[in-house]
C-alpha cells in the first residue's frame, strides 16, 4: 500500500500555477518524500489552464511540466485533478463557464478569485461549450504528458460526485463513456480516477463504483473521518471499516481510500465540537490516523490518501475560499508555520490489528433501496463490533 496526500504549497496555496515557486515546491516535495509519502494529488484549476473556452495558457502548461519534473526528481508520483472543480469547499470555475442569472449559484462558486453571488454554472456533462473545452484539454494537456514517468493518472473533474448528483443518471453515464473513451485514446497507460463520497451510495440514482469501472475509470472512496457523514461519529474507525467493506463489495475489486480531512484543534488545546465538526486535539488525531493506516494495510488497500499537506496560513484567511471560516483551514499534516503535527508520527507507528466483522451484501436488496438497506446493515455491523 502506498501513501498519498493532497497538495498545495504551504505559502503559495491555490495560486500555485499563477505564482509558481519552484524552490517552495522542491522543498515541500522533498519533505513529503522524507515522510514515506509516495504521491501527491494536485488541482489543475480550470481557469488557470484554459482562460478561454478555446484557448490554453502555454506558460501554465509549462509550469505543470516543471512540477512533474520536480516530483520525478523527488521520487514522488502525481495524480492531477483535471477540470478542477471542487477543492477546499468551493467550486473553482472559469468565467466562460457561467451564464447570467438572477439567482444565486447552487454551490459556493469562485470565479476570478471572487465569490459569485448571482449566476449559474454551465453543466460539465451536457453543455456543449464545456464539453468542447474538456476535449481541448484532453487533446492538448493530457496527450502531451501521457508518457511522463511521474504522472500516474488524472482525477477527472474533482467534485465529480457532487456535480453528477445534480444531473440525470443517463447524462452522466453518457459523459463517462465518451470522456473515458477519449482519454484512453490520448493517454492509454494512465488511470482516470473518480472520487465517490460514501453518502452518495445511499442514493439509488447516484453513480456508483461499478458504473465508473464499466466506463473504464477507477473509483476511490472519500470519507469524512471527523464527522462520518450525517451520523456524526467523529473518529470512528468502525464506521470507516464498514464503509470500506460495503464499497469493496459494490466495486468487487480493490479501491483506494481518501480521508476527507482530519481537522485539529490548536496545539496544546483540547478537542472540541463546533458547527457540527469535531476538531480533535493533535494527539487524539494522531492516534486515530494510526488506526486508520493499520486498517487500510489490514484490508490490503492499494493506497491511502491524506487530505492536505499543510494548514492554511492566517494571511490566506482574507482570500476566498478561506475567508469563510471552516474546518478545511486546519486539516494538514503540518501546522501553518511548517512544523509537523503528531499526525506525522502516525505514518510510521505500529498500531494494533483491528478486528471487525465481515458481512455479505445482497446486491439486489441494496440497489432496490440503498438508504434503508445500508442503514440496517450499519446497525448490525455496529452492534457486532462492540
Amino acid at each position: 500500500m502506498f501513501l498519498g496526500i493532497g497538495y498545495l504549497p504551504r505559502k503559495t496555496g491555490p495560486r500555485l500555477w499563477r505564482a509558481f515557486d519552484a524552490a517552495e515546491i522542491e522543498a515541500d516535495l522533498a519533505h513529503i518524500a522524507s515522510l514515506g509519502i509516495q504521491a501527491v494529488r494536485i488541482p489543475l484549476f480550470w481557469a488557470d489552464f484554459q482562460p478561454g473556452v478555446g484557448r490554453i495558457e502555454p506558460r501554465v502548461f509549462d509550469r505543470f511540466g516543471q512540477f512533474l519534473q520536480i516530483a520525478e526528481d523527488a521520487g514522488i508520483r502525481v495524480v492531477a485533478g483535471l477540470w478542477t472543480g471542487f477543492w477546499d469547499g468551493a467550486l473553482w470555475w472559469p468565467d466562460w463557464g457561467v451564464t447570467p442569472s438572477p439567482f444565486p449559484p447552487h454551490w459556493p462558486l469562485l470565479v476570478n478569485e471572487s465569490w459569485l453571488t448571482w449566476g449559474r454554472m454551465r453543466s460539465s456533462f451536457t453543455d456543449e461549450r464545456m464539453r468542447s473545452a474538456q476535449r481541448l484539454l484532453l487533446d492538448e494537456l493530457v496527450a502531451f504528458y501521457a508518457d511522463h514517468p511521474a504522472l500516474m493518472g488524472w482525477e477527472l473533474l474533482p467534485g465529480f460526485g457532487r456535480l453528477s448528483a445534480a444531473h440525470a443518471r443517463d447524462d452522466v453515464r453518457r459523459w463517462l463513456d465518451e470522456t473515458l473513451a477519449r482519454k484512453q485514446q490520448v493517454a492509454p497507460r494512465q488511470d482516470a480516477l473518480f472520487l465517490i463520497a460514501f453518502d452518495a451510495l445511499e442514493n439509488r440514482e447516484a453513480i456508483g463504483p461499478r458504473d465508473i469501472l464499466a466506463a473504464g475509470g477507477r473509483p476511490g472512496l472519500s470519507i469524512a473521518a471527523f464527522a462520518s457523514d450525517r451520523r456524526r461519529l467523529p473518529l470512528s474507525v468502525a464506521w470507516i471499516a464498514f464503509a470500506l467493506k460495503l464499497t469493496l463489495a459494490l466495486a468487487q475489486q480493490p479501491l483506494s481510500l481518501f480521508l476527507a480531512g482530519l481537522p485539529t484543534a490548536p496545539p496544546g488545546q483540547r478537542s472540541l465540537s463546533r458547527d457540527g465538526v469535531y476538531y480533535a486535539n493533535e494527539e487524539e488525531a494522531a492516534e486515530h490516523l494510526a488506526q486508520v493506516i493499520a486498517l487500510a494495510r489490514q484490508m490490503d488497500l492499494p493506497s491511502l490518501w491524506f487530505w492536505r499537506w499543510a494548514d492554511v496560513p492566517e494571511d490566506h484567511w482574507r482570500v476566498p475560499p478561506y475567508d469563510r471560516p471552516n474546518w478545511r483551514r486546519v486539516t494538514g499534516l503540518l501546522r501553518a508555520d511548517g512544523s509537523e503535527k503528531p499526525l506525522v508520527q502516525a505514518l510510521t507507528s505500529e498500531a494494533s490489528s483491528l478486528d471487525f466483522p465481515d458481512f455479505d451484501v445482497d446486491l439486489d436488496a441494496y440497489h432496490h433501496d440503498p438508504y434503508h438497506y445500508l442503514n440496517a446493515l450499519w446497525k448490525e455491523f455496529d452492534f457486532n463490533s462492540r
